[in-house]
Order: C-alpha cells, then structure tokens, then sequence
C-alpha cells in the first residue's frame, strides 16, 4: 500500500474538518491527471466521512493509502489518533509544526488548524512527524531544535555572534534538554551536537571559517535547512563507512579475525539473522534489506544517498555496503 495523502488535525471540530475536507476535495478539480483525480477525490470524500463521526477537538492523523499494483484508484483510510503526550507537544507544548495549513472555510479566524499533504510529500510527511532525526540550528536570533516538519524553539543566541569563538562558545553550551528540547513524537529524546547535526542558518558575518563540525548554510526555509542537514548527514555516514573499511583492511593485514564485514551481502545476511551485525552502512539502493533491518529496529542503519560514486570513496568500490559486529567472528563458518 501507497501512502497518497495525509491529513493532521489539531483540535478542528467535527464539522469544521469536514467543510476543509469537503474544500480539498473541490480543490483536486483542478488536476490534471484524471487518475490522480479520482483519487483525491475518493481519498476526501472518505475523509471527511470519518470527520463526522469524530469527537470534537479530536487530534488525529488521516492517512488515506491505495494499492498502487491495482489499476481501481479507490483507497483506504485510516484514522490514527495522537497520544497525550503528541497532542501536548503540538497544542502549546512549545512545539511548532510546518507544511501546508488550512483554517475552517466558515471560521477563518479559528486557532484550530489542519495540514494537508499529499503525493510523495505525504509519506515524507509522515516519516519526519513520527521519525525524523532532528538537526540543531542557530539563526542570527535564536537556537532551534527541529525537523522538515516540526520544530522547537530553545533560547535566544543573545548578542550577535560575530566571531568563530563566538559560535564554538554557544555551541560548546548546548546540552541535551539544556536548553535542547526534544521534538520527538515517542518520549523525551532531546538531541546532542555531533559532527553534522549542527549549522548556522541565515545570514552571519564572521571573522574566519568555521570549524567542519558546524556548518553554514545562507537560508532560514525549514526545508533547505533540512535538506542540507541531510547532505552533511550523508557525508557524515560516508566518512564513517570508509573508517570501517579502513580498519577492516587493517586488521585483514595483521590476520585478525574479522569483526568488520564488506561488499558481500551473504555474510550481512549471516551477521544480520545471527543477531551479530552492531550497524550498517549501506546504500539507498538496497531497499529490502533497509526496510527489513529498520522494521525490527535490532541494527543501527545508516543509509547512504547519491549516485555519483567518485565521492563514496572506498565505500563505493566494496559495494556500498560494510557492517560492524558485536565481536569478532569468521562468518564462513556460518554458511557465509
């Protein structure tokens, strides 16, 4: 199943959400493809079906998901309400939510509001609200914890920052839940600085580089800001690949035996089934085995983009793919 749309009420009465429901689905009109069309409009009128059956105030995920193998466009709903702690954390919990926003059609003054994605921006949606690693941003004002599509706000930066020590000195501060706060949707997870997660966003002037454990991006839209999060992340991942492999060579080289494996994915079968694989690094590409290996949530996966292959290093030439394991371990022995 497909994920096609998804709708997040945050706290629209029964019939509010039904008339914005009932004005997106007169919206999808406009759409070109007749296909893409049906859809939507199947995909509202269910929907706001379900609106009318709901409490008032509800909190709640719409998810609407079609058989893509399948040529009838018609789908299903399902209707996943926030826990306690997700409703606080979006109704003045101090967490602030992004995306494609929309007010009652007969209410537009109401503070109650629904977001509406769809496409492929509705499975990206719903990966960054329920699991998106959070990145720390300073812009020229404020220190912010956040996603694509949510965020927190967790001090003001003070004086302007107007020097490197400047910087290294406000980061050198910033501490999980002091003043970091957590933004996850799953339990208090504040996050702590690492060698990528950590930026200035918008216009500075300082008095030399930074350090390559902070970055620099000239732009304060939450989604440039996480789409260059997510390329220093990746460049993060492919550095930390190619150390394993370095350390893998050198330990082939005095004999050891190995507790880093490359390129063949039998022994990552062997490793992973054995419950001996500590983390992977392996290329988008290999799709099963990621979805698998995340679904169970037993291996930490670190997930490597791109196609160009001259800036993967030896990653790419030991087929993107090299794992660690708990202890040392010669997999042929295991049907490796």
């Amino acid at each position: 199943m497909e994920l096609l749309a998804l709708v997040l009420n945050c706290g629209m009465s029964s019939d509010d959400l039904a008339s914005t429901l009932e004005k997106l689905r007169e919206q999808s009109k406009s759409i070109g493809s007749h296909k893409k069309r049906s859809a939507l409009w199947d995909c509202y009128t269910k929907m706001a079906s379900k609106a009318n059956n709901l409490a008032d105030g509800t909190f709640c995920f719409f998810k609407y998901s079609t058989d893509t193998s399948k040529d009838d466009t018609e789908g299903d709903v399902e209707v996943v309400e926030l826990t306690k702690r997700q409703k606080g954390m979006v109704n003045g919990g101090g967490v602030e939510l992004m995306g494609p926003r929309f007010k009652p059609p007969e209410d537009p003054s109401s503070k109650t509001v629904a977001y509406a994605w769809m496409d492929d921006a509705a499975q990206t949606a719903w990966d960054d609200l329920m699991h998106g690693e959070p990145c720390i941003y300073i812009t020229p004002e404020s220190v912010w914890v956040g996603t694509r599509h949510k965020r927190a706000l967790c001090k003001a930066t003070g004086s302007p920052l107007k020097t490197v020590k400047d910087v290294e000195k406000l980061v050198a501060e910033l501490k999980p839940d002091a003043p970091l706060h957590s933004v996850s949707f799953h339990g208090n997870e504040p996050p702590a600085v690492n060698a990528y997660n950590t930026f200035l966003a918008g216009s500075f002037k300082l008095d030399g580089p930074l350090p390559t454990t902070i970055g620099s991006v000239n732009t304060t839209s939450t989604n440039e800001m996480y789409d260059y999060f997510t390329q220093r992340k990746n460049v993060s991942n492919i550095d930390e690949a190619n150390k394993l492999i370095s350390q893998m060579l050198a330990d082939v080289g005095k004999g050891l035996t190995p507790l880093i494996c490359a390129s063949s994915t039998k022994e990552a079968s062997v490793a992973y089934k054995s419950a001996l694989m500590k983390k992977i690094y392996l290329h988008e590409s290999m799709k099963k085995f990621i979805a698998k290996a995340k679904e169970d949530g037993q291996v930490e996966v670190c997930v490597i983009k791109g196609e160009d292959e001259s800036k993967m290093g030896a990653f790419a030439q030991y087929g993107k793919l090299v794992f660690e394991m708990f202890y040392r371990c010669d997999l042929t022995t295991m049907g490796a």
